[in-house]
């Protein structure tokens, strides 16, 4: 399929495994340059790599969306590698900090998603 995205640039959050990890690389399948974050650094380079394998550049840095400042310094520093921003794919969430089903767990689901 052909989304007209070869040359965008995006950044995926939790892009390392499951959904955004397939994000991720359907958005290099199409050609896409693509800067991915997680919170720990495993999986980030052997992801970085397979985008890379695609012929897009790529780009990968450990951050914890849930530290605003973090997030923030961390989407400017990569916006600022891939040369610009046009997609950003917010992917990650809150659920597997808190296995409370309450308003407060609601709440910071909400906030970080």
């Amino acid at each position: 399929m052909d989304l007209d995205l070869r040359g965008k640039n995006a950044i995926v959050t939790g892009g390392t495994r499951g959904i955004g990890r397939a994000i991720a690389e359907q958005l290099a399948a199409e050609g896409c340059n693509v800067a991915l974050c997680a919170r720990g650094r495993a999986g980030i380079d052997e992801t970085k790599a397979a985008l890379a394998g695609k012929g897009v550049r790529a780009f990968g840095g450990t951050v914890d969306v849930a530290d605003r400042k973090a997030l923030r310094g961390w989407v400017d520093e990569a916006a600022g590698l891939l040369g610009g921003l046009d997609i950003f794919v917010a992917n990650v969430s809150a659920l597997e900090r808190t296995q409370a089903m309450d308003e407060e767990s609601w709440r910071l689901g909400l906030e970080i998603a």
